[in-house]
């Protein structure tokens, strides 16, 4: 069985088939697809303007014009590959205070004390920052393609016009004869 373009790039990117990626030398895990992850997509994706369609001569063009709307790519690819409930990471780091002691304003006593703090650290938008310096577009633009379907995006698809058909035919207020 012959495997398509988006499958041979995948796997050639991935570590582990789908289960890591590798970018800027570190290792990533693909988040499972879930329905936060498609929504967080989709929020990001309303947020860049529509391109309309160019004729092949303009497209240089037409990439330079448009370029600086779309640093969200670099983010969308990041919310694919770590999933909704990965963008941050709470890290707690240990700090050294040091305190002086002062006796009779002469003498000094060196006091350390060593303090634990919780630090949110933003995975998405060092992935995405990865990205954008160091992947180049094709590579982005078939690993958006394989998330998405890996993202079981015709199920979700499945399940939001079925809740469309629902609420077209359910019966509203009837008017009264007159």
């Amino acid at each position: 069985m012959e495997r398509t373009i988006e499958q041979r790039v995948a796997a050639a990117i991935l570590e582990k088939a789908t289960d890591s990626i590798e970018i800027g030398g570190e290792v990533y895990p693909l988040g499972d697809p879930c329905m936060a992850t498609l929504i967080l997509v989709s929020e990001l994706i309303s947020t860049m303007p529509v391109v309309e369609k160019v004729p092949k001569e303009q497209i240089v063009y037409s990439v330079l014009h448009y370029a600086k709307d779309f640093n969200a790519v670099a983010d969308l690819l990041a919310i694919l590959i770590l999933g909704a409930g990965h963008l941050t990471e709470d890290i707690e780091v240990e700090k050294e205070i040091v305190e002086y002691e002062r006796f009779l304003g002469v003498f000094r006593r060196k006091k350390v004390k060593t303090v634990t703090e919780t630090v949110t650290v933003d995975k998405k938008a060092s992935l995405a920052r990865e990205i954008a310096l160091n992947v180049r577009p094709s590579i982005v633009f078939n690993c958006i393609i394989t998330r998405l379907q890996d993202a079981e995006v015709a199920h979700f698809f499945s399940i939001i016009t079925s809740l469309s058909e629902a609420n077209i035919l359910k019966p509203t207020r009837e008017v009264a004869n007159p």
